[in-house]
């Protein structure tokens, strides 16, 4: 098992501030308390939720962009090769979400459950690695 660092909202009296720290996540039960409370502070928001994921400890690579909405959301996994999650909306199509503030498109078949999201989540803590529920892109 890895040591998650989870940027979300880690400062709200200090949003957007450098040198705020990430959330640290190291438990299955303290990933599931975490996505809880940003689906429970978001539930009224127009538009889903980014985070963002690393390994805490490493610089770099892998890292994951997840989107949290109400019933769906999706996993970019940027490491080599890299991918995303696959659902059944158009690749043609933009869904949009916010990270700190700042809107996000995101093509709309990256979309999936939620339950799908999260389960990827809890692999990516168990083994740092590419979750089974992203698909390589293949260029």
């Amino acid at each position: 098992m890895v040591e998650l660092e989870i940027w979300y909202d880690q400062e709200p009296e200090n949003d957007f501030a450098e040198g705020d720290p990430a959330i640290v996540v190291s438990t299955a039960a303290a990933l599931d308390q975490l996505l809880d409370r940003v689906l429970n502070e978001t539930r009224d928001n127009r538009l889903g939720q980014m985070i963002q994921v690393g390994i805490k400890g490493r610089t770099g690579y892998p890292v994951l962009e997840v989107g949290l909405g109400e019933a769906v959301g999706f996993i970019i996994y940027h490491d080599e090769p890299g991918g995303s999650t696959s659902g059944s909306g158009s690749p043609d199509e933009f869904v949009e979400y916010v990270y700190q503030g700042n809107l996000s498109e995101v093509p709309a078949d990256a979309e999936v459950p939620i339950a799908t999201v999260r389960r990827g989540l809890h692999e990516f803590l168990a083994n740092g690695k590419q979750p089974s529920v992203v698909q390589t892109t293949v260029e």
